[in-house]
């Protein structure tokens, strides 16, 4: 036989989202059960329905708690509770057709019975928990095929009571299909939603760099500067000296790597969060709300230092010429970056590997 192929491991969202709603599932059980408690004396159900009501109220009570300290247990919890649910409610439904002949109807508890598939296909994973329901529909299906058995069925009384029990097995087969066809529409609408996510994130990211691309970094430049000039807005422009001499000694492909490291390495020396990106070629921009010129200064320090610390497995000493400008109060985006572009000049023009403010 063919091994079967490995259940794929649930996203970390998906196990929390799992967890919470199995969490709201047995919340809204131990609501149920202790207003059934609550009614169960005044209404006079009987001493057994009462503690039947207690110990759910208890177990349903202990599986919160659990839930809610050892959250990665999430699938044992689900697990037991489902386990408790079937066995519970498959028993009651074989006592109610099988001993009583439905002398009483099904029984309360077998009302509950679709919570079992709720829960199957919450905890598990879809192969798993449409296993799971169809052994408990086998299970009734079973009971109803003892009780035609019998030989009772031709009975007037026992007519009535087989459309009820057909009307039942049809309600669960429902409930399973129905579990069954949200989960395949779910999947592919997560996975339609995380394409387009990816394809999204693909237009404002650099192919080669993984940080910002241009169109991003002018979203975000043209979008503080069209805020209130509450506080300060600072940019960082640079490239890479001799570039094209790299490109020319090494290669293209090692030109690639050296962005990349550059990238990496400028990423590394900022805090996390600011807004950073390759602006085209060899360029790269930072921008930096709330920063003055001279705390940008301070930044383009940084970056300096973090690109010339960087090693290469090949003679190669890799730096940058930094411009830094602060916007003035209603500058436009061109005249923000033209400025920081004449900054960097300057830097190149003095020696290189230094930092000049506009």
């Amino acid at each position: 036989m063919l091994p079967l192929p490995a259940l794929p491991e649930p996203t970390a969202h998906e196990q929390q989202f799992r967890r919470q709603a199995l969490m709201a599932v047995v919340a809204v059980s131990l609501a149920t059960s202790a207003f059934g408690l609550m009614v169960a004396y005044p209404l006079n159900w009987g001493p057994s329905v009462a503690t039947g009501l207690a110990l759910l109220t208890v177990k349903n009570v202990l599986f919160l708690l659990w839930l809610q300290v050892f959250a990665r247990h999430y699938v044992l919890v689900g697990a037991l509770h489902l386990a408790i649910l079937a066995v519970t409610g498959v028993a009651k439904f074989a006592h109610a057709v099988l001993v009583e002949e439905m002398v009483r109807g099904l029984g309360s508890y077998s009302y509950w019975l679709p919570l079992t598939y709720v829960v199957a296909f919450l905890v598990f994973p879809a192969r798993v928990a449409t296993g799971v329901s169809v052994a408990i529909f086998a299970a009734l299906a079973t009971i109803f095929g003892l009780w035609l058995s019998g030989g009772q069925a031709l009975a007037e009384s026992q007519q009535a009571n087989s459309a009820l029990l057909v009307q039942v097995l049809l309600s669960h087969v429902t409930f399973i299909s129905f579990f069954v066809l949200f989960g395949l529409l779910q999947r592919r609408y997560v996975g339609a939603l995380a394409a387009a996510q990816s394809e999204a994130r693909a237009g404002y990211l650099d192919a080669l760099t993984g940080v910002a691309n241009r169109r991003q970094l002018a979203l975000w430049l043209g979008g503080h500067l069209q805020r209130e000039a509450r506080e300060p807005l600072s940019v960082v422009l640079f490239d890479l000296d001799r570039f094209k001499q790299i490109n020319d000694t090494h290669g293209h492909d090692y030109g690639d790597e050296v962005l990349r490291r550059t990238a990496a390495a400028v990423t590394g020396a900022l805090r996390r969060g600011t807004l950073f990106g390759r602006w085209g070629g060899e360029e790269f921009l930072v921008i930096l709300p709330g920063a003055g010129a001279a705390e940008a200064q301070g930044v383009a320090e940084r970056i300096r230092a973090a690109v010339a610390d960087v090693p290469y497995d090949r003679v190669l000493q890799v730096t940058v010429s930094l411009g830094v400008a602060q916007a003035l109060p209603g500058e436009r985006l061109e005249s923000v970056l033209k400025r920081a572009d004449d900054a960097l000049y300057a830097a190149k023009h003095a020696g290189r590997n230094q930092v000049k403010a506009a």
